[in-house]
């Protein structure tokens, strides 16, 4: 009975480990896809505020002079 106890033992660790690298896996394919999309929108607002500069800079010379 000790063998099949620690056998099934080593089986669950197995089981668990692999769980464990799977959701790991998982994990860093979606913060991968995440920091994508978040680079994308980064991009977007950077060129939108890139358009924005002549403007604010107009405002600032007319209110400072």
């Amino acid at each position: 009975m000790g063998t099949g106890t620690k056998r099934q033992e080593r089986r669950g660790r197995m089981l668990l480990s692999a769980g464990w690298a799977a959701g790991i896996g998982i994990t860093l394919v979606e913060m991968e896809f995440g920091m994508d999309y978040v680079l994308s929108h980064v991009v977007g607002h950077v060129s939108a505020i890139a358009g924005w500069l002549p403007m604010v800079g107009a405002l600032v010379k007319q209110i400072y002079g």
